[in-house]
């Protein structure tokens, strides 16, 4: 097991001597370049080609590349030509990925937004388009990936309106698929990465668009096909002495190995490309492939080793996310930095502010009156409501108070109708016995007659007249109440059927008594036992109640 594991490391260390030999010879060409140059410009120029060529391999270096260059700048007489007004523009842009790429994604985002605004003033589609595409790279590292696909279109379009160079068009399209593939929109990626493929013309683009493709296969389990495309990076990496994408290669070339279970080429692979990340001190990377080797060594039984490779993770990882104090004072640099160029925009968002508070204030008078107005609106309603239930309630009481002058009208028309038709009866029949008075011509027997129709006066018989003159009045009247009477009270006196029918003509017990020249005591007597009789209460009417008899048995 160890011989094959020497071998590999042997084959590892010779391609890195070869691809060293020829990267120090590439180094060398540019540094001489640099110190030859007879111009500001070309001084200039080989010096940002030098930082392209380092940016990959030595990160630290890169950084104190671009700060010289931007100081140059600021020496350089006409610094604020197109030229190298443009030159700054492109040095700030590498400033912003070398701090991107040393996890100082504020400081990145400050000098990327400057870069732009600087691109924005110059109207330089080339360096424009190149400061787009990175804020697209920026926020697709951000994970912000529908602002990373906004910004890469932009570039893509900035790209081919300028019919600028195939390679760098398709470095936007493949960080285009890539955006589409985190967002897992696969059949989107797979355009993507066709379209940059096409226009990829050097070894080195068609690589990027080969390693995307191989983690199509690795996301779709086709695990051998993602090994053989990874390889295949690996070797072209090596040839141009590419360390940071030899490393994330490495890395995604163990998780294949991964998926097919087979750990032990998995671990020798993420042993390689851990050395690579040491090298070229990229942190992130370190802490992903001591994650993904600890976790190998664990699937392959060896916990020893699995822990201490989880112990340098957690070292790794700490340190890269305890920068809450850089935050800090990256935060008051920014701010001291760019205090004289937020000024203009403070006041301009005081002033709208300002007239914020305004639009507030008028639209709380706005609100305030309008419930002003519908509080008299609702009171003024309620008032007329009230109006129109008092006058409703005094148009009731009006109609009941005619209804019962009616009825009382009603009542005396009555009384009077048969108190007068009763003394019309009773005269007739006086006149009837005075005219046979006076036909008798024996004074004795004429006197005996006037005592006679004297003592009728205060007997019976005028009741009896009476009470067949009220029985006539009442068939006329209300003949269904006699017939009610008749048929369902028939256990009744002639007396007590008197009574209810003067009753029923709403006289009372004092028009009663006048009437049938009898006391008040024997009217309510007679009045008590008809309640008795039809099992009436006191408080109750009997003439209602025999009106709304309905074949009740009464016992």
């Amino acid at each position: 097991m160890k011989t094959p594991y020497k071998l590999i490391l042997f084959f590892f260390l010779f391609t890195i001597a070869l691809s060293s030999q020829t990267e120090e010879s590439s180094l060398a060409d540019l540094k001489r370049k640099v110190a030859e140059s007879e111009s500001d410009s070309a001084f200039v120029a080989h010096k940002i080609a030098l930082i392209k060529y380092v940016l990959n391999r030595d990160i630290d270096t890169t950084r104190v590349l671009v700060n010289e260059v931007l100081t140059d700048l600021e020496n350089i007489d006409n610094s604020t030509s197109p030229f190298y007004y443009s030159k700054r523009v492109e040095a700030i842009n590498y400033l912003a990925i070398v701090d991107a790429k040393q996890s100082f994604a504020e400081k990145a985002l400050s000098n990327y937004l400057k870069a732009l605004e600087m691109a924005e003033k110059i109207e330089d589609s080339i360096v424009l388009g190149f400061t787009i595409h990175n804020l697209g790279m920026f926020y697709r590292r951000q994970k912000e990936y529908n602002k990373a696909k906004v910004y890469l279109k932009k570039a893509i379009a900035i790209k081919e309106a300028i019919y600028q160079d195939s390679d760098d068009i398709a470095l936007s399209y493949n960080m285009l698929g890539v955006t589409h593939f985190y967002k897992k929109e696969f059949d989107s990626a797979l355009t993507r990465y066709s379209k940059a493929k096409q226009l990829y013309k050097t070894k080195l683009g068609k690589t990027k668009v080969n390693g995307n493709l191989a983690l199509l296969y690795y996301s779709s389990k086709q695990y051998d096909k993602a090994i053989n495309t990874f390889q295949e990076n690996a070797e072209i990496f090596k040839e141009l002495g590419i360390l940071s994408e030899l490393s994330i290669t490495y890395q995604n070339l163990a998780a294949s190995y991964n998926g097919l279970k087979n750990y032990h080429n998995a671990i020798l692979i993420l042993d390689s490309a851990i050395a690579l990340s040491k090298r070229i001190k990229h942190k992130e990377r370190l802490v992903q492939q001591y994650a993904s080797r600890s976790s190998a060594h664990s699937n392959n039984g060896n916990y020893e080793l699995a822990l201490r490779d989880y112990k340098m993770h957690k070292a790794y990882y700490d340190s890269i996310n305890d920068i809450d104090r850089a935050k800090r004072i990256t935060a008051l640099e920014l701010n001291y930095q760019f205090e004289k160029e937020k000024l203009q925009s403070d006041l301009a968002l005081q002033n709208e502010k300002t007239k914020q508070r305004w639009y507030l204030v008028l639209l709380l008078l706005s609100v305030l009156s309008a419930l002003i107005i519908f509080w008299l609106i609702r009171k003024n309603t309620r008032q007329r409501l009230d109006l129109s239930n008092e006058r409703l309630q005094n148009e009731r009481l009006e109609k009941e108070t005619t209804r019962r002058e009616l009825e009382l009208k009603e009542s005396e028309l009555k009384n009077e109708s048969l108190s007068n038709q009763v003394k019309h009866e009773f005269q007739e029949q006086i006149a009837v016995q005075l005219q046979e008075i006076i036909k008798l011509n024996d004074d004795h027997a004429k006197t005996k007659a006037i005592k006679s129709l004297l003592a009728s006066l205060k007997s019976t018989t005028t009741k009896n007249t009476v009470s067949t003159n009220l029985s006539a009045f009442i068939e006329k009247v209300s003949p269904e109440f006699k017939i009610k009477l008749s048929t369902d009270f028939s256990f009744l006196n002639d007396k007590e059927i008197k009574y209810l029918y003067l009753m029923k003509m709403g006289l009372s017990n004092y028009e009663i008594k006048d009437v049938l020249n009898t006391t008040l005591a024997s009217v309510k007597s007679t009045r008590y036992r008809i309640r008795k009789k039809l099992k009436v209460d006191s408080d109750q009417d009997i003439i209602q109640y025999i009106e709304q008899y309905s074949n009740n048995d009464i016992a």
